[in-house]
């Protein structure tokens, strides 16, 4: 959890909103997000912990 003030002068750099700003913000925290929920394909970009837990997202993957 990173507090609201440590945004608030990229948000709020003067009295004004800072909308190009606010919206790379929520680009960023939109790919991390996704990132997250995304299940391993077992790739260098998204590899799986486990050979489990590749199986369990991906069953009919075959062995090897």
């Amino acid at each position: 959890y990173v507090p609201f003030f440590f945004f608030q002068h990229l948000i709020y750099p003067s009295n004004h909103l800072n909308h190009s700003a606010v919206w790379a913000l929520l680009d960023s925290l939109s790919q991390e997000l996704q990132a997250l929920t995304e299940h391993p394909n077992g790739t260098r970009t998204n590899p799986a912990a486990t050979c489990k837990e590749l199986l369990l997202a991906h069953p009919s993957l075959p062995d090897g």
